[in-house]
């Protein structure tokens, strides 16, 4: 999970960063759009499409180890970067004016929770196929176990537990 989180915060960091230099074109006038409500709606429905594909997997899905952990982070920021983003393509799309800095900071938002979405997805992915269910013993040395004497380990139906019973 480790390097899920690393990922995570890499991700925010480069949507931090395009968002920085969208912002930077759009308020100085060297992009503009030509046509910003028709840009406006293919985002929110990609968003929505998104959303909708991330509630009937996870809805689907078993409830297991893996994909649990692997929601916890990356499952959070996409989710988070699909919500974020239709809200704020649809408060940009009010906009009155497809010029200035207001409508530059919109844009930008919507850029950075673009970048949040799919890198969410990308991270999710790679720490669900990435899992490795957790030993009995300890995690600092995964190829061995430190028990307590007289005690042996029991794996429990569920995938990743153990517990430890006394040897009579």
């Amino acid at each position: 999970m480790k390097n899920a989180t690393k990922f995570c915060i890499i991700t925010i960091v480069v949507g931090m960063l395009l968002a920085f230099t969208i912002f930077t074109l759009f308020a100085n006038g060297i992009l503009t759009l030509a046509n910003p409500s028709l840009f406006f709606i293919v985002l929110i429905a990609f968003a929505c499409i998104i959303l909708a594909a991330i509630l009937a997997g996870s809805l689907a899905a078993k409830n297991e180890a893996r994909l649990r952990e692997a929601y916890y982070c990356c499952g959070n920021l996409a989710v988070t970067g699909g919500t974020c983003l239709t809200l704020a393509a649809f408060l940009t799309f009010l906009s009155p004016v497809s010029t200035g800095i207001v409508f530059a900071i919109g844009i930008a938002v919507c850029f950075f929770f673009l970048v949040l979405l799919l890198g969410g997805i990308l991270c999710f992915l790679h720490s669900y196929f990435s899992y490795r269910s957790p030993s009995c013993g300890s995690p600092a040395a995964p190829g061995h176990t430190f028990g307590r004497p007289g005690y042996e380990e029991l794996p429990l139906s569920d995938e990743g537990s153990c517990r430890r019973r006394p040897i009579l």
